[in-house]
């Protein structure tokens, strides 16, 4: 999206900002991350390339404890403000959003997160995409069908597009 002029907020929770950056410049370099260092001035060049066009890509870690679509919703909001209007969320992943409140049963929480960052991105009429993680018996399949979905069924019954 962000090659495309768009831009681009990618979420996650895991990595660190620095690992998030390598994995983007072997995909858009084509190199193995472990050759990555081999090539620093070809993607110094690549680097500078990809600044001087319209998209931007801000990365943003949270923390997987405690972090709410509305903790997210006003981080947005705060991008916003200071003139970054994202066009697509990429929010690496759903299932490190805790929900706004308390529910007995998880399945319902995670119900809730899900039509939670639907409403965000209607709210900010941006895309979003996200992940969810397979559950036990996806881990040998060639494809993940959404019965080896982890948790709730409610995140594939919710997404308006899912691809495995």
């Amino acid at each position: 999206a962000m090659n495309l002029g768009k831009n681009v907020l990618q979420i996650f929770f895991e990595d660190n900002p620095k690992v998030i950056q390598r994995k983007h410049l072997a995909c858009w370099s084509g190199y193995e991350l472990n050759e990555l260092s081999l090539h620093k001035e070809e993607l110094k060049q690549m680097v500078e390339l990809m600044k001087s066009k319209q998209g931007v890509l801000k990365l943003k870690k949270f923390s997987s404890d405690g972090t709410t679509i509305p903790v997210i919703r006003n981080y947005i909001r705060k991008l916003s403000a200071q003139g970054f209007r994202p066009d697509i969320v990429l929010l690496d992943y759903i299932d490190c959003v805790e929900p706004s409140k308390k529910f007995t049963d998880a399945n319902v929480g995670e119900g809730s997160v899900m039509r939670q960052f639907e409403s965000l991105l209607s709210e900010f009429d941006i895309a979003g995409w996200t992940a969810v993680q397979g559950n036990r018996s996806s881990i040998k399949a060639d494809v993940v069908e959404s019965d080896q979905m982890g948790g709730s069924i409610k995140k594939g019954q919710i997404g308006h597009f899912l691809v495995s």
